[in-house]
């Protein structure tokens, strides 16, 4: 990855070698937005996304730190595994904007899809 930008190099980083990190993160956070969207009352709905975006966005970047270290560790590193200041630095001041996006579309796409049952039918759950 010569001369990359250090944006797109920490998400390379991420999803090359700290991708367990990041996917247990993703995994808990989809869990927190699939409880909140379908509670009735808005302050629940806000709070598990906020929640869920704080989940996502340390996982991000224990991530990219343990990334960069992993990448520093094989045998003949190029040099762009030592520019690790930028995207860590990123992740962790704004990384929180990646995580809302992903997890407030996650959220907008179960509240339209949800199944919203009709007046005609009757609640045949209990009987």
């Amino acid at each position: 990855m010569e001369h990359s930008y250090f944006i797109t190099e920490a998400f390379w980083v991420i999803l090359t070698y700290g991708v367990k990190y990041t996917a247990c993160g993703f995994a808990i956070s989809t869990l927190m937005v699939l409880w909140g969207s379908f509670r009735k009352r808005l302050g629940w709905r806000i709070a598990s996304i906020g929640a869920a975006t704080v989940v996502l966005w340390f996982a991000m970047f224990i991530a990219v730190e343990s990334g960069y270290r992993a990448w520093q560790s094989i045998p003949n590193p190029p040099d762009d595994a030592y520019s690790d200041t930028g995207g860590p630095f990123f992740i962790l001041f704004l990384g929180w904007l990646p995580s809302l996006v992903i997890l407030g579309t996650e959220h907008f796409l179960l509240r339209l899809f949800r199944r919203k049952p009709n007046s005609n039918e009757k609640d045949t759950a209990l009987l």
